[in-house]
């Protein structure tokens, strides 16, 4: 009996074990996948010219999903992101059209994201509010400071040096891929290699366990949500120097794509799980979805419904597996 009793402890811990193994390895098949599919449903997927526009398209929703990703960790939601990025973009364009010089408005641009990311900190971390209506009323205080500073309009024509932030080339990689894998690695690094990083992980995970181990709470809170803001400014300048064009409203689209890309990389909403390389991944799914859809011709009209679709079995996927691997 003591024979198959022990047969029977091997046989668990084999299959927790391979478990354990394949399961950091779902997303980025099933990236590959998509990219298998997608390769023989247009002929144009597989060219380099697709795949560094594959990579330009990503780069806007992964620097913004990468201080997502920060929040979340921690059991927490950033919607301001969107306003931020409209804020400082059409901040960043202001100055620049009216003739300061290229470094002092993007560190006006990344001042302005970190200031609104800190007052997110602030009112959760110091006067208890919740994350979600924190910065649901701050996406909207950002989005009314953008509408005052255009009065309406749209601005075109930004200096070339500031262009080339968002159309620029080293060689043949795009700077905004350049300045993508930085943030990227940076952050990356940063959670993983870092004391600071390792709090916010505890914190996520159990902010009572968290407090009572020596964690102060409430400075990682502001490092947190003002990381978010920074890496939502960052995005914000990208995006206006890639469009040539700055106007109110502008990162709408990009805070609730955000946390689907958060989302679908494998953080957990519960906090304390999760990382930058599976936000990264779920970036790239969403960005190749419509990349495909338009190599397709489909009809911009569908690309909302597919868009959904694929999120839904993208989490559901995830719920799955989770429940597989425990």
């Amino acid at each position: 009996m003591s024979e198959i009793a022990e047969s029977a402890s091997i046989a668990d811990k084999k299959s927790i074990d391979f478990k354990r193994f394949i399961g950091p390895l779902l997303r980025p098949l099933g990236l590959l996948l998509l990219c298998i599919l997608l390769s023989f449903l247009s002929e144009n997927f597989f060219t380099l010219k697709n795949i560094i526009s594959v990579l330009r398209q990503s780069t806007i929703l992964v620097v913004v999903a990468v201080g997502m990703t920060v929040v979340i960790l921690t059991a927490g939601i950033d919607l301001s992101v969107g306003g931020v990025m409209a804020l400082v973009g059409c901040l960043t364009a202001q100055l620049s059209v009216n003739g300061m010089p290229l470094v002092p408005a993007i560190a006006c641009g990344l001042a302005a994201g970190l200031l609104v990311g800190l007052l997110n900190g602030v009112l959760i971390s110091v006067f208890g509010l919740p994350p979600f209506v924190a910065t649901y009323g701050m996406m909207w205080i950002a989005n009314g400071v953008a509408m005052i500073l255009m009065q309406g309009k749209i601005i075109f024509g930004l200096p070339d040096n500031f262009l080339w932030l968002g159309s620029g080339y080293v060689s043949i990689i795009p700077i905004p891929v350049i300045i993508t894998v930085v943030v990227a690695v940076v952050f990356h690094f940063y959670l993983r290699k870092t004391v600071p990083g390792q709090e916010i992980y505890a914190l996520g995970a159990n902010r009572d366990a968290a407090r009572y181990s020596g964690i102060k709470t409430t400075k990682t809170l502001l490092l947190v949500y003002g990381l978010s803001g920074l890496t939502a400014a960052i995005a914000g300048i990208m995006m206006t120097a890639r469009l040539d064009a700055a106007e109110e409203g502008m990162g709408e689209p990009f805070g609730l794509q955000a946390i689907a890309a958060v989302v679908m990389g494998g953080s957990s909403m519960m906090g304390g799980e999760g990382g930058i390389p599976g936000t990264i991944i779920g970036a790239l799914i969403l960005t190749l979805v419509v990349n495909g859809l338009n190599l397709m011709g489909v009809s911009s009209m569908v690309h909302p419904l597919v868009t959904g679709g694929v999120i839904l079995l993208a989490v559901f996927f995830d719920v799955v597996t989770r429940k597989w691997s425990d």
